[in-house]
């Protein structure tokens, strides 16, 4: 009875029901069905995001170790295939290459680096009180609003350094969570080059099995794509760091300055667009105060426009060409967003980053921008095999190596066994 009064009324209602819904425009349902999974997408993502940022340490030092590694990549195959090294001495000796690296660049500039950066601190403020004293000077008219804008700006960069730092200040202030850090790094890094091939393969493996072949493809050319990145920028880094460094100590510059322009502009070069702009400026504000003359400014302005114009022409499309295959237009949000988020670290990851994931997109949806991997034999990852091929090679060397086929004690014999008729046989 009860069934057949809802269904009475159900049917009741229903006319008004398909009357509301007929007054609904298509176009508005079709609008609300983007936007409530709009909203859940940006929700996901946020919550993502929130969580990357409580384990900033964690995050920050898988990501180092995985651009290194794929800058050292070539080297661990040469030591590999070449010199027929095994993966652990390969990735030791070259560990051991990049510590030894680090540590002269730093040991050799010792305490005159931190010097320089502090020197190159000052020399900053003071070409930017220079700059404002000839505005006043000049436009006498705009003296307050001049003078009311630097002090903002002054009030802005002292409030939020660590902020603009992405972390690093607060990451910086305890040793235990620096030593951490780079603890972590030396690590990752270490495994990434020793068992890269492995952790892949291995991750790969979670996914089921229809889909192992596409992920393990794709992900070879995200691989490729931040190695790419990663070596470019390191090449056309040094050249910038190189090139401006010298126009400024021929401008007569002191090496202790001119040796921290060349590392900021070394580490600015990786961040694209804006790196190499705020880097170029601070050049350009260090040889007005070194020189005291506006025309020696503009001849390292000059030099440094030049450097970037030889960069930006020559030799970033000679090595890579359009192998990110980002508009600059994308490039320049991905920067904004990055440093908004996570301040020059987000500024630093969000390119390379965004790069590979664009490049799994198109590989999935049949657009495969590295062809030649399909016919390299020693590509990373190995070469191009159904993945089922690999499954099973794990698998077998686990029943061999990994799985207890006998107990404990009968499996200690049976090894004592084979000694003893091994030695029998010599």
């Amino acid at each position: 009875m009860a069934l057949a009064e809802a269904s009475q009324s159900a049917t009741q209602t229903s006319p008004v029901v398909n009357a509301d819904a007929a007054r609904v425009s298509p176009a508005l349902v079709t609008l609300a069905g983007w936007a409530w999974r709009a909203l859940v997408v940006a929700a996901a993502g946020a919550a993502l995001i929130w969580i990357m940022l409580q384990f900033s340490v964690i995050v920050v030092s898988i990501l180092l170790s995985l651009l290194i590694a794929v800058v050292a990549h070539p080297l661990v195959a040469f030591l590999q295939r070449k010199a027929h090294f095994p993966p652990l001495a390969a990735a030791s000796v070259t560990l051991l290459a990049i510590i030894l690296f680090v540590g002269a660049l730093i040991g050799g500039s010792g305490t005159g680096l931190y010097q320089g950066f502090s020197d190159l601190g000052d020399k900053i403020q003071a070409g930017i009180a220079n700059i404002v004293a000839w505005i006043n000077a000049t436009f006498p008219n705009l003296q307050e609003q001049v003078n009311s804008a630097w002090a903002s700006a002054q009030e802005f960069l002292t409030n939020n350094s660590g902020r603009i730092a992405g972390g690093l200040m607060t990451v910086g202030s305890s040793f235990a969570t620096f030593a951490t850090a780079a603890i972590l790094i030396l690590f990752t890094l270490f495994f990434f080059l020793k068992d890269g091939r492995g952790l892949w393969q291995w991750f790969v493996r979670l996914w089921p099995e229809r889909y192992r072949d596409p992920v393990n493809e794709s992900g070879i050319r995200a691989w490729v794509t931040l190695g790419n990145y990663a070596r470019t920028q390191a090449i056309v880094a040094l050249f910038d760091a190189v090139a401006i460094a010298a126009v400024a100590a021929i401008l007569g510059t002191p090496f202790s300055l001119v040796f921290p322009i060349g590392a900021l502009v070394f580490i600015g070069a990786f961040i694209p667009v804006v790196g190499s702009l705020i880097s170029g400026i601070v050049a350009v504000l260090v040889v007005l105060v070194v020189t005291g003359k506006f025309t020696m400014a503009l001849i390292m302005l000059i030099g440094v426009l030049a450097v970037q114009q030889i960069e930006g022409n020559l030799l970033s499309p000679m090595l890579q060409g359009n192998a990110l295959n980002l508009h600059a237009w994308a490039i320049l949000l991905l920067v904004t967003g990055g440093s908004m988020v996570a301040g020059v670290l987000g500024a630093l990851f969000t390119v390379p980053l965004a790069a590979a994931v664009n490049t799994v997109i198109l590989y999935l949806r049949g657009h495969d921008t590295y062809p030649y991997l399909n016919r390299q034999e020693h590509r990373p990852g190995g070469p191009k095999e159904p993945f089922a091929h690999y499954a099973e090679a794990h698998w077998e060397e686990f029943d061999r190596e990994v799985a207890q086929q006998l107990p404990p004690r009968e499996a200690r014999k049976a090894k004592r066994a084979a000694k003893r008729a091994k030695k029998a046989a010599k």
